[in-house]
């Protein structure tokens, strides 16, 4: 029996890891929200003016360090649709762009969102 996984749920969830390295990062560092800041302000000159996103993300990096952390590891709906648009992962001090370590983040979300789809078979054959 092949399993399919849908894509999106992998990205998500490995945007999900991500965010948990960055918010133990902001727990040993937590000017990295002020770089998070800069980084925004920057998008919205480069590109993104008037975008909801950048008012989400400003209020949300107003907020003290550890709502910010409890924030980004978060998985409401909110949170999942903002992480498209984090301002952490181009921030200067966060570095998540070596090839090697967003492979073993991929492999892993997908590890996981293959359990969860072969739990959720399982269960719908027990159902039925």
């Amino acid at each position: 029996m092949t399993i399919r996984v849908n894509q999106e749920q992998v990205n998500d969830t490995a945007k999900l890891m991500i965010h948990r390295l960055i918010a133990r990062a902001i727990g040993r560092d937590p000017s990295l929200i002020e770089r998070a800041k800069i980084s925004l302000d920057r998008s919205v000159c480069e590109r993104y003016e008037g975008y909801s996103f950048v008012g989400e993300w400003s209020d949300l990096l107003r907020l003290p360090a550890s709502t910010v952390r409890r924030r980004l590891t978060s998985r409401d709906q909110e949170m999942t649709r903002l992480r498209l648009s984090s301002p952490f992962v181009v921030a200067d001090g966060i570095d998540v762009s070596d090839v090697a370590l967003r492979r073993r983040i991929w492999q892993a979300a997908k590890r996981l969102a293959v359990k969860s789809a072969a739990l959720e078979s399982a269960g719908a054959r027990i159902a039925a």
